[in-house]
């Protein structure tokens, strides 16, 4: 059981406020962003659809009226975004979710409140299962309903057959790394230099804690090229660039301050960490102690170079700590190490087969770790590292334009980012695009940027929004 206030999109306190960046109100169409907040309160936060309508606003989490759930863990780092999985044409995943609500993890479904004909949309979150039916935290508020008001999915919603299978035409599912969020500790604020010494965070999610190490308080998760105030003297951070296992002392553009991983940032806008050089051989921190300082090392032998990639690779993160396998199979013999949050993993599964997979309870990513050991990941616990380049060889695709009308794609992983120009930047971000969103291309042989590395397509949206995405985040 998910256990939650129920709270009401079209209660009098906050009905008529306008929702997102839109006309329409919470009251008419907050479906989803109330149904969010119920989740995150039972995460552990104290909000209210006002308050999330907002905090998503601010952060970039709406277009127009469209909420867009991948920017929740931007702004509330206990919240994990997993994946929307539509299934309108296909049955529900019910086993899936029912796995999900045995464990306590919110899942939101999307139903069909009308009976006219297509899906008229709206958002609830499930409660409990009970018999071959969800109880349900109804964001609508109904004549007679109430906290002691038991609410079953298809007793209400039962336009389209009333078994769970095919009333659920999406699954928005969601986690949290702890039971609640953990009480944040008191910081002392640190004056920033006069002479600033400018960081940028060099992938998206990079995360600002409290203290220098992953288990320090998470402030909250930042995009890639947030600009970042050095608290340290500039020497001392640049040794740390690009260091694993390096903190840097920062401050971000609102002002909070906190740590951040030296692994995960970058002195050049834009640009990826920058490897720190090898200490000598011989020095206090390396050398051993049987070895005198003249002693010369034998040379070191090369490490074997990666196996190719698969065209189209993915790179994903744990959304916690990972056991890693030699098999798809949780026994003690498969347990090959833990992997942390902090690493990416690279999937060896072909885009159209790890897409379907990710999120999905019982689905095994089959994956390269960084130390270039190939094994086995549980699925259900990992996201797509957004806005990271994937070191893949371009995809084949026809030069010319195809014929029967203007070229479709699709963003083949969740918050690919939309952008005013082909330059990662805050300011070029329009919003970031859920996966499956289609898109037009929107220039002369585009077509054979379609999946090739470190190309930028131009393309259009639903409404007619010009812009330009990342070429291997997209496809056919």
């Amino acid at each position: 059981m998910f256990k939650t206030q129920n709270l009401y999109q079209n209660d009098e306190k906050w009905k008529n406020t306008k929702l997102g960046n839109s006309s329409e109100t919470i009251g008419g169409w907050g479906c989803l962003l109330t149904s969010a907040t119920m989740m995150l309160n039972g995460i552990g936060y104290n909000e209210t659809p006002e308050t999330v309508n907002e905090k998503m606003k601010k952060a970039g989490g709406f277009q127009g009226a469209f909420f867009i759930p991948s920017v929740l863990p931007f702004v509330w780092p206990n919240c994990a975004y997993r994946d929307m999985q539509p299934c309108e044409n296909s049955p529900a995943p019910i086993a899936q979710i029912d796995a999900a609500v045995a464990a306590g993890k919110p899942v939101i479904l999307q139903v069909d409140w009308n009976k006219q004909a297509g899906i008229q949309t709206h958002f609830v979150l499930v409660k409990e299962k009970k018999g071959d039916d969800y109880t349900l935290y109804d964001p609508y508020k109904y004549g007679g309903d109430g906290p002691d008001k038991e609410v079953l999915l298809t007793a209400r919603y039962k336009y389209n057959g009333a078994t769970l299978a095919k009333e659920i035409s999406a699954v928005l599912w969601f986690d949290s790394y702890s039971a609640a969020p953990p009480e944040p500790p008191k910081m002392t604020k640190v004056p920033a230099p006069a002479d600033k010494f400018m960081l940028y965070a060099a992938e998206d999610d990079l995360a600002l804690r409290a203290e220098p190490s992953i288990g320090g308080f998470l402030w909250k998760r930042m995009v890639m090229g947030t600009e970042l105030i050095c608290l340290e003297p500039r020497t001392t951070a640049k040794a740390k660039i690009g260091v694993n296992g390096q903190w840097i002392n920062v401050q971000d553009p609102t002002g909070d301050q906190g740590y951040v991983a030296a692994w995960y940032v970058s002195d050049i806008k834009g640009g990826a960490p920058a490897p720190a050089a090898p200490k000598p051989f011989g020095s206090a921190q390396d050398k051993p102690a049987s070895i005198s300082t003249t002693t010369t090392p034998a040379p070191a032998v090369p490490a074997a170079p990666p196996k190719p990639l698969p065209a189209g690779a993915m790179v994903f993160i744990p959304t916690e700590e990972l056991a890693f396998r030699s098999r798809p199979e949780i026994a003690p013999e498969t347990l090959i190490r833990r992997i942390p949050v902090t690493e990416k993993l690279v999937s060896l599964d072909p885009p159209s087969f790890a897409i379907e997979k990710v999120g999905v309870m019982g689905k095994w990513l089959k994956v390269r770790d960084q130390q270039n050991k190939e094994g086995f990941v549980a699925a259900w616990y990992v996201n797509y590292a957004g806005g990271s380049t994937v070191q893949q060889t371009a995809a084949s695709a026809p030069a010319a334009a195809l014929t029967g009308g203007a070229t479709k794609v699709k963003a083949t992983m969740q918050a690919v980012a939309f952008r005013k120009q082909p330059i990662v930047s805050d300011s070029t971000l329009i919003r970031w695009l859920p996966l499956g969103e289609e898109l037009t291309v929107n220039e002369p042989g585009g077509e054979a940027k379609i999946g090739a590395n470190n190309q930028w397509l131009k393309v259009r949206d639903a409404a007619g929004v010009e812009g330009y995405v990342a070429a291997w985040f997209v496809g056919r």
